[in-house]
Formats: C-alpha cells, sequence, structure tokens
C-alpha cells in the first residue's frame, strides 16, 4: 500500500487556481523560479484524485482510485449548486456561524498571496519532502480551517480542515472494504472507463451507518459512583480504537460509525458489557453515493414534521379560539385539528414517511434495537445494589459509616478504580454547602433538523430554486460542526476555570463538569459566561431552535447525586436550572440572553421576595401586583420580567440574586 496520505490530497486549492489548478496538471504553467516536482506518493494522490472529464490527470491505481471515491463522499453535496451571477466565496460559510461579509478572492481568506510563485514554491517543496501528515496540519492548518473545500457559493459550508481529514478517515476505510484492482488493469484501461468503474462503485456498494447510544445501569448515588463516567469514557476510547476509521462522530454517550455491510456489532458488545453497559443501536443501509449521517432519518423527518403540524395548531387556536364563544370553544377546535391533522401538506408527508418506515423494516434497509451483554436466566440473591442486573458477590464497606453494600463485581470493580475526581472528594470531606453541577447535551437528530433549515434559508437567500430539495447535511457538515462544538466546550470549560480557579472545578467529562460556588449569584455568572461562548460560537441557534442544551442542578454536595442526575441526563428544556429548595428556572436558548439582563437596583427587594415565597409563593406573587406595596414601583423590572419569562423563572431568579 502507497502512502499517498489522503490528507493532502486538496492542498492545491491554497494556490489561485487561474494559476495552477488544484491538482496541479498544469504545473509550473510557465512560472518561473519554482521547483519542480520530485514525484512521490502524496505527489500522485495529489495529481490523481480527480476524474472528470475536464481533467487530464485521473486515477492510476488502486489507491488513487480510493482516494478519488473517498474525495466524493467527503465533500459537502452531492449535487451541483447552480447560482447566477455569484462570484466564488472562499471563506467557510458555516450554517451556525455565518461570516460577516463573503471573500471573492482566496489571497483574502488565507492572508497571503495565493498568486505568488514564492507561496506556490513553497508548497511544492513540502510535497516534495514527503512530508508527515502531522507537518502538514501544522504548517498550513490555520489555512485550511478558513478556505472552503468548494467555493462554489453555497456549497462552501465545510472548510479545508474538514474535507481533509475526513477524506482520509473515508479513504482509510474504503481501502479496506472495496474490492482490490490490480495496478495493471489501470495500464491498459482507459481513462472513461476508470470513471465508469468509479460511477458504479459509488452507486453499487452499500454500507451501513449506524448510531449507538450507550447506556449504563449502574445508579449514581453518591460522589464515589460517579467513576461510571470515567468508565464511559473508557468505553468511548476502547471503541474508537477498535473502529479508528469507522467513527464519524462522538457524543456524550453517541457514537456513529460507517462499517463495512456485514460488520456486526459483536465487538462493540464485548467492550460495553466489560462494564455492565448496554447499548440502543440504530442502523441503516445506504448507497456509496449517499452517506446522510442520521440513520433515524426517516423517524426524524415524522417527528419533524409533527412539530411543524403542532406548532400550526397552536397557531390556529391562537387566532381563533379567543374570538369564539366559551360554549362553542371545544367544538371549533377539533374542527381545527381535523383540519390540520388531515389537509396540511406535512400531514400527507408523514402519512408517506410512516408507509416508507414500515418497509424498510420489513426490507431490512432500517434496523434499530438493543445489545445486553450476556445474564444468567436465573440471578440469586443478593442482587448488586448499584446496576440490580447481577448476583452480588463483593461487599464494599464504607470506611466512615461502615455501612455494607453488596456488589456485583463489575460494580466492585468501578468502585475500586479509586477516586478519578479528587476534587468531589476534597469538597465532600469539607462539606460544601454549594456545589453547581453543569451538564452540557447535544440533540444529533434535532441539530440535523437546524442544519436543514438554516442551509435551506442560505440557498434560498442565494436565489436556488427549491432549496429544500437541495439542502442535505452529510457527514461533511457534521464534522465541522463538532469542529466548533469542541472548541466551544474548551471555551467554557476554560472561561469556568479562570473565574472560579482550579481549587473549585472538576471536570468530570468534557461536556460534564463541577464547579464549586460560594454564593448563589454565582448561578448567574456561570450562565453568563455559557450565554457569550453559545453566542459567539452558535448565533444563528438563536434564531430558529437549539439542538444544544443546558442543564444546571446546584445542591450541597451531601445531596443525593441521583436526584440531580436525573435533571441532568434527559434535559427538557435549553436551560433549565434546578437550585435545590430554592425552585428551577425553564428557558429556550431565545430567552437567556434577555432574561440575564433582568436588573433590580435594591437587592433588599429580592430577599424580602424570596422570603415571602418560604412561606407561601402565592403570596410573593400577590405582592409583586399589589400596588398598595410600598416597594410596588420598584418591582416593576420583576413584573415586566414575569409577563417575558414567567413568575416560577423570576422568582427563582430573586432567589438567586438574593443570595
Amino acid at each position: 500500500m502507497k502512502d499517498i496520505k489522503p490528507e493532502m490530497h486538496d492542498i492545491g486549492k491554497l494556490i489561485d487556481s487561474s494559476i495552477i489548478k488544484h491538482n496541479f496538471e498544469n504545473y509550473p504553467d510557465g512560472l518561473k523560479d519554482v521547483p519542480p516536482i520530485k514525484m512521490n506518493p502524496v505527489w500522485e494522490g495529489i495529481l490523481q484524485h480527480h476524474c472528470t472529464e475536464r481533467d487530464k490527470e485521473y486515477p492510476k491505481s488502486f489507491e488513487t482510485l480510493v482516494l478519488s471515491i473517498a474525495d466524493s463522499v467527503a465533500s459537502a453535496t452531492s449535487r451541483h449548486i447552480e447560482v447566477r451571477g455569484k462570484s466564488p466565496r472562499y471563506n467557510t460559510y458555516k450554517l451556525w456561524n455565518p461570516p460577516r461579509s463573503n471573500f471573492h478572492k482566496l489571497s483574502e481568506v488565507i492572508n497571503k498571496d495565493a498568486t505568488n510563485p514564492k507561496w506556490i514554491a513553497k508548497i511544492v517543496e513540502f510535497v516534495n519532502r514527503n512530508p508527515s501528515v502531522k507537518e502538514f496540519f501544522e504548517t498550513f492548518g490555520e489555512y485550511l480551517k478558513v478556505r472552503a473545500e468548494d467555493a462554489t457559493p453555497g456549497a462552501n459550508i465545510t472548510s479545508l480542515w474538514t474535507h481533509s481529514n475526513l477524506t482520509a478517515r473515508l479513504y482509510n476505510f474504503l481501502y479496506d472494504y472495496l474490492e482490490k484492482v490490480d495496478d495493471k488493469w489501470f495500464e491498459i484501461t482507459t481513462k472513461d472507463k476508470i470513471r465508469a468503474y468509479i460511477h458504479r462503485i459509488k452507486e453499487e456498494t452499500k454500507i451501513k451507518i449506524v448510531k449507538i447510544k450507550i447506556n449504563f445501569p449502574q445508579r449514581p448515588v453518591r460522589i464515589r459512583d460517579l467513576n461510571v463516567f470515567d468508565a464511559l469514557e473508557e468505553v468511548k476510547r476502547k471503541i474508537l480504537k477498535e473502529y479508528p476509521n469507522n467513527v464519524i462522530f462522538v457524543g456524550f454517550t453517541e457514537l456513529l460509525l460507517i462499517l463495512p455491510l456485514n460488520e456486526k456489532l459483536d465487538k462493540i458488545k464485548e467492550i460495553v458489557s466489560q462494564y455492565g453497559f448496554w447499548f440502543e443501536y440504530v442502523e441503516r443501509i445506504q448507497n456509496l453515493d449517499q452517506p446522510y449521517p442520521d440513520p433515524d432519518r426517516t423517524m426524524r423527518l415524522i417527528n419533524k414534521m409533527q412539530k411543524i403540524l403542532y406548532k400550526k395548531l397552536e397557531e390556529k387556536f391562537r387566532k381563533t379560539i379567543p374570538k369564539v364563544p366559551l360554549n362553542k370553544r371545544e367544538e371549533v377546535k377539533e374542527s381545527i385539528k381535523k383540519s390540520v391533522f388531515e389537509k396540511e401538506p406535512e400531514a400527507k408527508k408523514i402519512a408517506e414517511l410512516w408507509k416508507q418506515y414500515h418497509e424498510e423494516l420489513e426490507e431490512g434497509v432500517y434496523k434499530k434495537g438493543s445489545v445486553y451483554g450476556d445474564f444468567p436466566s436465573q440471578i440469586d440473591p443478593p442482587i448488586c445494589e448499584i446496576c440490580q442486573l447481577k448476583q452480588a458477590t463483593e461487599k464494599w464497606v464504607d470506611e466512615e459509616s461502615g455501612i455494607v453494600e453488596k456488589l456485583c463485581t463489575v460494580c466492585f470493580n468501578i468502585r475500586k478504580r479509586g477516586s478519578k475526581f479528587p476534587k468531589l472528594d476534597e469538597w465532600e470531606k469539607e462539606g460544601a454547602d454549594r456545589i453547581l453541577w453543569i451538564r452540557i447535551d447535544l440533540d444529533t437528530d434535532e441539530l440535523i433538523n437546524v442544519l436543514e433549515e438554516l442551509y435551506t434559508e442560505y440557498l434560498r437567500n442565494l436565489g436556488v430554486k427549491e432549496p429544500e430539495k437541495r439542502a442535505e447535511i452529510r457527514f461533511s457538515v457534521l464534522s465541522e460542526f463538532n469542529l466548533d462544538y469542541r472548541e466551544f466546550l474548551d471555551e467554557f470549560r476554560n472561561k469556568l476555570l479562570e473565574k472560579f480557579g482550579e481549587d473549585s472545578f472538576q471536570q468530570i467529562l468534557k461536556e460534564f463538569v463541577s464547579v464549586r460556588i460560594k454564593n448563589l449569584r454565582d448561578i448567574h455568572l456561570v450562565l453568563k459566561i455559557f450565554d457569550e461562548a453559545f453566542t459567539k460560537f452558535f448565533p444563528k441557534f438563536k434564531e430558529v431552535s437549539s439542538p444544544i442544551k443546558l442543564g444546571i442542578v446546584c445542591s450541597n454536595i451531601k445531596y443525593p447525586f441521583l436526584e440531580s442526575w436525573r435533571i441532568l441526563s434527559d434535559l427538557k428544556y435549553d436551560v433549565h436550572v434546578s437550585v435545590i429548595g430554592k425552585g428551577e428556572i425553564k428557558l429556550s436558548m431565545q430567552q437567556l440572553t434577555s432574561f440575564l439582563r433582568i436588573k433590580i437596583k435594591e437587592k433588599a427587594l429580592l430577599h424580602k421576595l424570596a422570603a415571602i415565597s418560604e412561606i407561601s409563593e402565592k403570596l410573593a406573587e400577590i405582592t409583586l401586583y399589589d400596588q398598595n406595596d410600598r416597594d410596588y414601583r420598584e418591582y416593576e423590572p420583576l413584573r415586566k420580567a414575569v409577563k417575558k419569562f414567567g413568575f416560577q423563572n423570576v422568582l427563582t431568579y430573586a432567589k438567586i440574586m438574593g443570595g
């Protein structure tokens, strides 16, 4: 196998295409003072990774044939997007964070003169050395991240950085998966036949897209049980090691993989079951030229259509029902429901999708289920007190209380790992009064829904006909998003560290941290840090809906963690803050910025309202609107906030800001 280093195949896109084609087939084309190409495997990949009518060069080995296919599968779009009268856009248009302006010259994007022979010579000399992939990204990474993979307006939605990495991963996967072709065949075969062969491979090769969600039966009741999250991270690392070229996306408990058609999930089962975990899976068989990243695509679209229908229903209720006499309202509601659920185009689409869903199940194109480890047909008591799925054969004695717990071997070994989160142990010994458990969640189905909506909007603004039919989200866009999502998590983490210090911060997972706070007002600070980072990375999500959710639980360190985890493990609101014993805040992401701007000059008013609510929340609400109360005028900002955000949210806010 030639080491063509597929990551470098598009390095020519850092050169102005009016001077040199990105596959270098016209190099040096009259350029002076530039070095000659010293042929090596990397150059073969660069020169031969295209196979179109207009290209002079084409694949002449199995390696470059596979590279050509991987390059196509890793592209942002599968269909040509035709936009008339629009100049190329060399900067990446991130759907969730679009650029403020478009750059029509490559040099403006990479901040280098892309026509300068010295720049071109630097690139040629670099490739002539047959450098490592690490050197490639270290030398040109900053340019790859800003240069769009495809400068066609509407197709410029992923960066060259993302495309380079994804192409390499797909190349490694396809090299092992596709039927090998002897180099002698390329010597006697024409470009047209090779092109036809590539087309046939993409159309006829079947792959399996699988999404798995790892679940752990262990109930993390106490701080020491949080080792289960360390075990979860270990499971994901092992899967990545086993499938280095197959894993496309990794979330909190989810992984998205591209697998050979006949690949079973036995290896994943073996890894996951070692820890007593189990997993749910959804898999879909797809053609290689249709690499959609959501195997549960049909069900996702059904849910999406249903949400649209219910929004239409609510809107019609809002406009119609207030005008209807009370004794007629139920009858009118039923009439509106029937009209919406039978006549709206989404209703017809849902019926079609349900039919498609059942056909896919019958044909075996689509499959879903759960995979558990091997369990005995009968479990003799005592049963493990943590997972409750196996016989307890071990005893765990708490050093402080002397309480004995009966555990199975798996749960005992996880507990026996020792503390992986030392700050939590310190806080527990000190009896920390206020701890924040902070978790960020990403709903990948909702992410694809939102990205489709934003892509449709972008194409519509460009004047593309039927944009909703062309706004397909492929692996490349998901990979591009993941790059920013990881940076967002890092920034949020680093800002928390900066504000609270290392002694008051404990990372559990990348998306799950704990912070020790001194005052309830610190919750406002955490929300502000999150909001600023979110707005910086994902401003467009505030215009539509957010696939990212934030959960915060504030409690005493001794408070059973299981109760906090019940909230954090299933976040139903964009922003959900639960202050144990005080109240909750439930907001949409669109509301967060303005909610944090609620201002009360006199802190005493917040203390007063919070104190009254301890007696009766209803009394606190009455006080807020009591014109005879001496503080009535000062409560005006809170009354406005209640109208906008709801009384419960504002009351909890008052308790937080009151300290």
